[in-house]
């Protein structure tokens, strides 16, 4: 994968909007437009057939008699969407949690038939900022949480000599200077329709190549049945 550093996109986008010697736009502007286009890339690429372009995890542990845990302190503050959650049962192996329906949020607490699966009767929804868990953890048990981060958003005082990188998926950050110069030519009133057909074209090219990242091992329908080892509780339970 390459890098491309924030000030060779500051110049590309002022080159693409020949801007280059022209101050109408502003350095700090260029990098406010930059930092758009790259939170449309990163929702474009994770929205594509589920390709794990951003993927990372992170572990929390469970309080005994907590149910809710913030986002920000389980995940990090960077977390933008879940990809799944796993709870350790023991050493070294993980269950994988499902989430639970909102009208089904008691069905699994204290009396239940199910609540002598321990770990394997735990639930888990995300409301607000928070994961929610049912039924109340009882005990002090790791959680792993999968999650797609933010988009990557530079913060630089000079973007002009920014030596901060950006992945760039196979040449995609063409998008974001064309989407960013679209933005500097808008604030300029100036003709865009060139630079609309380009950011179309690219972007049916990312919607097009992106979905295979895997050529070799195609993603195929999950069987729900064999999320979880079924020799552990056998799948009448799970």
């Amino acid at each position: 994968m390459a890098s491309i550093t924030e000030s060779s996109l500051v110049t590309r986008v002022r080159q693409r909007a020949d801007m280059e010697s022209n101050n109408f736009v502003s350095d700090i502007e260029v990098q406010t437009y930059i930092n758009g286009s790259i939170a449309e890339l990163h929702d474009l690429l994770i929205q594509v057939y589920g390709q794990d372009y951003y993927v990372s995890s992170n572990t929390f542990t469970t309080t005994a008699g907590t149910d809710t845990y913030a986002l920000s302190t389980s995940a990090g503050a960077d977390f933008y969407k879940l990809r799944g959650m796993d709870a350790k049962l023991n050493g070294s192996e993980y269950f994988t949690l499902q989430p639970f329906n909102f009208n089904e949020r008691n069905i699994r607490q204290e009396g239940s038939l199910s609540n002598v699966l321990g770990v394997a009767n735990l639930r888990y929804r995300l409301v607000g900022s928070n994961i929610i868990f049912t039924p109340t953890p009882d005990a002090n048990t790791e959680v792993r949480v999968w999650f797609v981060p933010t988009a990557q958003q530079f913060s630089s005082s000079t973007p002009a000599t920014s030596t901060t990188t950006y992945d760039d998926f196979n040449g995609y950050a063409e998008y974001v200077v064309i989407d960013a110069a679209i933005k500097c030519l808008q604030k300029e009133e100036s003709d865009v329709s060139v630079l609309l057909g380009q950011k179309a074209a690219m972007k049916r090219r990312i919607e097009e190549a992106a979905n295979n990242r895997d050529a070799g091992q195609p993603l195929t329908v999950s069987d729900v049945y064999l999320e979880n080892n079924e020799f552990f509780f056998g799948r009448s339970t799970l």
